[in-house]
């Protein structure tokens, strides 16, 4: 039985290939669709180039901020058609400044609005197309796992809405390594997932299932590949001492301190209005200071101060620490609102400026919490080994954590970003928050 193609493509494969339909379409519309007067027509090769790099570029940041470029989407096709061309819009406006400042000449609207339509349209068929693939081509996945981590990967996939099919092992397949091979082949198994200590690794003739086409993975590297993120339960302390912590590199380190400190200069200077205004909203609501300071766990697991507009009553934990739930009652009136857009989250540009924060990391915890949790969470001081964040992987991919488990679900988060943390993460993790800060998402 032929094996079916993947065509679940991953989010970096999807930004590149949106990058690329939208880089093409602005060199190809200028020299195809448009009259030898349009100014782009009449630049140098070279330099139409880089005005569609660079088209294409602006297409990835505004998608990025808009979601075109996720994996897959629940939305309408309509909706999805009009953020794409909100992007498409963005990126032209972003080209016509950067063609007048250095040719000193306007692109033409004409030429904007076919550049526009023609990358909205190959990105939507590109969708349509592979779409149209991964649901008709579903490669079948088989879990030589324990019953209990073979559940929980299958609901896993379900809720994910992956384009999989899942098959779990029955007692009444193959039960030598040969055999199992020649399943595999006979079945079309296009993978199989498996784990160090599974009991059925005597069926596992890596080089024969390699030959044969099936690919063989690791359950740490298959939840990492499609879900983005690591479950803290399938992974112990050799794991994490494998990493290449690129995060402790010298011009890495660097490199992410630059990025930090020009966001919270900037970030800073733009919300002086805001902040003015939430203050006084603040003292007129309530009782109290406008700031609320707190202590939180950070680098190497050192405390320091964390800063915030206060969104709570004065009295909110006079019976100690507590989890910040979604509804808090302690919340006041005006603290909903702050909090809902997180403005008061704002003076923390100065942690970052003081080093003691980054613009993107795990979201520091409470000490008094940190106890609990690094008793209940296996590696839940790995969180440590980077700075704490003003937003993270975990903030923009999952729910507010108010317990254990949310926070172990969080951990699963935050330990595929320190495994896989690049400046290119980082950006896409900014830009991924102003689009929920645009939403109003906690």
């Amino acid at each position: 039985m032929s094996r079916k193609s993947d065509w679940n493509l991953s989010k970096g494969a999807w930004t590149l290939l949106d990058l690329a339909t939208a880089s093409c379409s602005a060199a190809l519309v200028p020299l195809y669709l448009s009259p030898i007067s349009e100014t782009l027509r009449s630049v140098p090769t070279e330099r139409l180039v880089m005005y569609a790099v660079f088209y294409g570029f602006a297409f990835w940041v505004a998608g990025e901020v808009l979601g075109v470029h996720e994996k897959r989407s629940s939305r309408s096709w309509r909706f999805r058609v009009a953020v794409c061309t909100l992007a498409a819009v963005g990126a032209c406006l972003g080209l016509l400044l950067m063609v007048w400042a250095i040719e000193y000449r306007f692109v033409g609207r004409f030429a904007l609005a076919k550049i526009v339509g023609c990358s909205v349209a190959g990105v939507m068929i590109m969708r349509l197309a592979v779409e149209g693939m991964a649901s008709r081509s579903r490669p079948k996945v088989l879990a030589l796992l324990a019953e209990e981590t073979s559940k929980e990967l299958a609901m896993a996939l379900k809720e994910g809405g992956e384009q999989l099919q899942f098959e779990r092992f029955k007692e009444d397949m193959p039960d030598s390594a040969e055999s199992f091979v020649g399943y595999c082949e006979e079945q079309g198994i296009h993978e199989v997932v498996t784990q160090h200590d599974t009991e059925h690794k005597g069926l596992l003739n890596v080089v024969a299932l390699l030959a044969g086409g099936t690919r063989v993975s690791d359950i740490v590297d298959f939840w990492e590949r499609t879900f983005a993120r690591i479950p803290p339960q399938y992974v112990d302390e050799a794991w994490l001492a494998r990493l290449d912590l690129r995060l402790r590199h010298p011009l890495f380190h660097r490199a992410k301190r630059l990025l930090d400190v020009l966001v919270a200069i900037i970030g800073l200077v733009v919300s002086i209005p805001i902040l003015a205004i939430a203050s006084i909203l603040i003292l007129v609501g309530s009782r109290g200071s406008v700031f609320f300071s707190q202590r939180r766990t950070g680098y190497l697991g050192s405390d320091y101060v964390l800063y915030k507009l206060r969104t709570m009553r004065t009295d909110a934990e006079e019976d100690g620490a507590q989890w910040a739930a979604k509804k808090d009652a302690r919340v006041t009136g005006v603290g909903r609102f702050l909090r809902k857009w997180r403005i008061d989250e704002i003076p923390q540009f100065w942690n970052v400026l003081r080093g003691e924060m980054s613009i993107v990391g795990p979201r520091p915890e409470r000490p008094e919490l940190e106890e609990k949790l690094a008793v209940e969470i296996p590696l839940w001081s790995s969180r440590h080994l980077v700075k704490p964040g003003l937003t993270g992987w975990a903030q923009i991919r999952f729910r507010y954590a108010a317990d254990s488990n949310a926070s172990r679900e969080k951990l699963a988060h935050d330990l595929y970003y320190i495994k896989n943390a690049s400046l290119l993460l980082d950006l896409q993790i900014i830009l991924s928050t102003l689009r929920s800060l645009a939403r109003g998402s906690r």
